[in-house]
């Protein structure tokens, strides 16, 4: 299933023996655009006990009662290293989360095709954009959901609209589509996604993510309704469009 990220922040989070907790945000790796970790707050019942959790760390959510189950205990989130509010996460401070949890890091590892065709929809690999940082010794891949959350779309012909959510596939949590809202921008207002692999560039520095298009394809892009969920049939439709447009992607 494939399921908008803004949707799964309202989840709530619980440990093995019912430490309750809500999800604050998602981590991405912007390498391979998929998601590392959550990150939970436990605050009504430590005092700002934020924690980032490995996906490993999960156990089969509960769709239905929108509940991430853990395979972890109250003690080991008591004890956990804690996140407060660092600007970034670096990747000395992934390798203490791992070891404390006794998980494999995910970084150096490679991609490993599906072994059945069609297992994935759209196809993998996803190919993430490229990407401009120009900050100072920064030493991570991981970026937020609420960071990139509200980034200005630039087409080809000017601005487009901006960010609004981030659909992610829970069979391998990658993230698939951008949901895009041009109505701050484009009298003829709609929302459209954005297969990843259509993206040009995303800056961090800008806050802006480029697309190699004009307003014009975006203008006749099928509609994407956010009350409804993503079916085969629209991916079907909007990848035969899109296709047309982004001839070899």
């Amino acid at each position: 299933m494939k399921h908008r990220l803004d949707h799964l922040k309202k989840f709530d989070i619980e440990t093995t023996d019912g430490l309750k907790g809500k999800v604050r945000d998602f981590l991405f790796d912007e390498d391979t655009w998929k998601i590392r970790y959550i990150d939970a707050d436990f605050g009504g019942f430590f005092k700002d006990k934020r924690v980032l959790l490995p996906l490993d760390a999960l156990a089969v959510p509960v769709w239905e009662d929108k509940h991430f189950p853990l395979k972890i205990s109250k003690d080991q989130i008591e004890k956990s290293p804690g996140l407060e509010d660092k600007p970034t996460v670096s990747r000395e401070y992934e390798k203490e989360i791992m070891k404390y949890y006794g998980y494999s890091a995910y970084w150096g590892a490679a991609y490993v095709p599906p072994v059945q065709t069609g297992l994935y929809y759209p196809a993998r690999p996803i190919t993430a954009p490229a990407k401009r940082i120009d900050e100072e010794n920064l030493h991570t891949s991981l970026r937020s959901f609420k960071e990139v959350e509200g980034y200005h779309i630039l087409a080809n012909d000017g601005n487009l609209g901006h960010l609004e959510d981030i659909i992610v596939d829970d069979a391998d949590w990658q993230l698939i589509y951008l949901i895009i809202d041009t109505s701050n921008w484009r009298p003829w207002s709609k929302k459209v996604i954005l297969l990843v692999n259509w993206l040009k560039e995303i800056s961090y520095v800008s806050k802006e993510v480029v697309i190699d298009t004009d307003t014009e394809t975006i203008k006749h892009a099928p509609e994407f309704d956010t009350d409804k969920p993503v079916e085969e049939a629209f991916e079907e439709s909007l990848l035969d469009y899109y296709k047309r447009e982004f001839p070899g992607k």
